[in-house]
């Protein structure tokens, strides 16, 4: 909570330092959207690959030509996870040690975490004299702070830690080489938690009429949270969580 505290004290004073206004954009109000491409870090980023897996809405308020106030909600899906595709390896007799891809043997596994997260970011302008013209535009940095629920599940993954006797119980057939293969399923195992979480980054905000802007920005995500580790895959326990992400949408601002 003390991290989300200085977070919140950041997006204070960014809008009380805002000296310089303008009339042309104080006092806008405005909504948007956008889709991201994402990728997990470290810990995390050993688990889930990259991809364009989130999208996004955000309501905005200028407050000055140099700040604007953004409440934003996304939602993102990682699929495909280390458990799903990385090898373990497994015995099926003596002397005898074969790489196994859940995947292959049980096509129904699946290792995925989801994203609902919601977020409060100060965005402050390098230029002073900031307007919404069309053809104008302005770099800023972004700071912000909130909660993001995540569930990461690892369903019908194959069990490293089964006997080849478990296995054959279990239904699993012959390699080529006349070996068992394993069958056997863990339990289905879920990670939840609704994580304080900071963001920061730079963005660009160039509009294209008026009222249209479009909004391109990348941002770090420090998530405190953890996922649990596995040892058969490798994976040491992730914390905290975290993530980089490239995002582009547009931004509609009609009211004052």
């Amino acid at each position: 909570m003390k991290l989300f505290k200085i977070l919140t004290l950041a997006v204070a004073l960014l809008a009380a330092g805002a000296s310089t206004t303008s009339a042309q954009v104080t006092g806008k109000w405005g909504f948007g959207g956008f889709i991201s491409y994402t990728n997990p870090l470290f810990t995390f980023g050993k688990r889930f690959n990259g991809g364009v897996d989130k999208w996004g809405l955000n309501a905005s308020y200028v407050s000055s030509s140099r700040v604007t106030l953004e409440a934003e909600y996304h939602h993102a899906n990682m699929e495909k996870g280390a458990l799903q595709t990385d090898k373990f390896s497994w015995s099926p007799k003596a002397l005898t040690l074969k790489q196994y891809a859940s995947e292959d043997l049980n096509p129904a596994s699946e290792y995925s975490t989801r994203f609902n997260s919601v977020l409060i970011s100060g965005l402050w302008f390098f230029n002073a004299d900031r307007t919404m013209g069309e053809g104008s535009f302005s770099p800023y940095i972004v700071v912000g702070g909130g909660f993001y629920d995540h569930t990461t599940v690892a369903d019908n993954i194959i069990w490293p830690g089964q006997s080849p006797n478990d296995a054959l119980g279990a239904g699993g057939g012959l390699d080529s080489q006349g070996d068992q293969l394993p069958a056997v399923v863990m339990n289905t195992q879920t990670d939840t938690r609704t994580a304080v979480t900071a963001a920061l980054g730079f963005g660009l905000e160039a509009f294209l009429t008026p009222t249209i802007a479009l909004d391109v920005r990348g941002r770090y995500h420090f998530i405190l949270s953890e996922l649990r580790p596995y040892d058969a895959w490798g994976l040491e326990k992730a914390f905290p969580l975290q993530m980089v992400d490239l995002s582009a949408g547009f931004k509609f601002y009609f009211w004052e």
